[in-house]
């Protein structure tokens, strides 16, 4: 894996942990085949709130959303999820964080799959 120098996985919380690693949620449960899927996520963490899966999950997005370490290719490379912009990769994790521990009650919208008007390469 080839991540930008800013973003090192090891420095957010429990990206390796063995219970609750947020990497492995990251990788398995916010990649394209999967993304759609987060309200079943959400059921999780709402019945097991003190769980390690919980905690550590808001560490880890909280810290993300503090330090936007991570650019559209770092989470490309972890997900294989384009969102085009980082700006929109922030908007998306912060609604995914109010989601799960706010009061947002429907689940972010994923990604479009064809980039946004006036996208350049």
């Amino acid at each position: 894996m080839m991540y930008s120098k800013k973003f090192r996985p090891s420095s957010i919380p429990h990206f390796f942990a063995e219970v609750g690693g947020v990497g492995k949620f990251f990788r398995s449960s916010l990649n394209i085949e999967f993304i759609d899927d987060v309200p079943i996520y959400k059921a999780y963490i709402v019945r097991n709130p003190k769980s390690p899966d919980a905690r550590n999950l808001r560490e880890g997005l909280e810290y993300l959303l503090r330090e936007r370490s991570a650019t559209v290719a770092d989470w490309y490379e972890l997900t294989r999820v384009n969102f085009w912009h980082d700006d929109l990769l922030y908007v998306y994790l912060r609604e995914l964080y109010d989601y799960f521990y706010g009061g947002r009650e429907d689940p972010p919208e994923s990604p479009d799959d064809v980039p946004p008007l006036g996208y350049e390469v």
